[in-house]
């Protein structure tokens, strides 16, 4: 019978030590730690990423009620240049040359609503 040599024989000779089955439970215990802590690492990165999330789409409500809230008051203030044209808006800030449209590049006015101006 042929004699194996090379690694087969260096195999052989670590499976049949003493300190063989002591080694393989070391071996698989330290993957299941691993396992375990990358399982709880993923845990905790999922439970972080519901919470913003969540908080996202709080914040969204949030933006879409001030985008309700300024679409609003901006047609009330056109109601009332419109009613009272003789009256001029000025900021808040007492800045007299406020931001135009064609400042900003937007279409303030995309219905093409008719400014009343005399």
């Amino acid at each position: 019978m042929n004699k194996p040599s090379g690694l087969a024989a260096k195999l052989r000779a670590l499976l049949k030590a003493k300190e063989t089955p002591m080694w393989a439970v070391i071996i698989v215990l330290i993957i299941g730690s691993t396992v375990d802590s990358v399982a709880g690492r993923l845990y905790i990165l999922e439970g972080m990423a519901n919470k913003h999330s969540d908080q996202i789409e709080e914040l969204q409500k949030y933006i879409r009620q001030l985008q309700n809230d300024s679409a609003r008051y901006d047609w009330e203030l056109k109601q009332l240049e419109w009613l009272h044209p003789e009256l001029k808006v000025i900021s808040p800030d007492g800045d007299p040359n406020p931001l135009k449209s064609t400042d900003l590049n937007l279409d303030m006015n995309p219905g093409k609503v008719p400014d009343v101006k005399k």
